[in-house]
């Protein structure tokens, strides 16, 4: 007997025109959309779950049960919103307030390097997955 996973992807802003690749194993289950959710059967086993939006991806290790079914949720992490918010409010700063462009730079850099670590090390880590009860 087969279990199955539900997998939600919980409405969010950031990336919501873009539907997501998902994949299981490495084999492709389609796409999902922004407040979509997916359910996918599978034999009982660990599989590695991946959700991808262009190079932004995450994964997550799943145990699937014979005749039980589990949920897991998906959101951007944290850091992806510090990469898009920290440009909009140096860039804010600078034309509303005429702050020094040194004050600006200081603000850019916690978007820069929250960019540098999830498209390195961090790259897997993009989307992070709660389990749901």
């Amino acid at each position: 007997m087969k279990g199955k996973i539900i997998i939600h992807r919980k409405n969010n802003f950031n990336g919501m025109a873009v539907p997501m690749d998902v994949f299981i194993n490495d084999t492709s289950y389609g796409k999902i959309n922004n407040g979509e959710e997916k359910e996918i059967e599978l034999e009982p086993g660990t599989y590695r779950l991946k959700v991808q939006q262009n190079i932004k991806s995450g994964e997550q290790q799943i145990q699937i049960e014979e005749n039980k079914t589990i949920k897991y949720s998906f959101t951007p992490n944290l850091l992806s919103i510090v990469t898009i918010a920290s440009p909009l409010i140096a860039f804010g700063l600078l034309f509303l307030f005429k702050i020094p462009l040194s004050y600006g730079a200081l603000i850019l850099l916690p978007g820069a390097l929250a960019s540098v670590y999830l498209l390195t090390a961090g790259k897997t880590k993009y989307f992070l997955f709660k389990k749901e009860n």
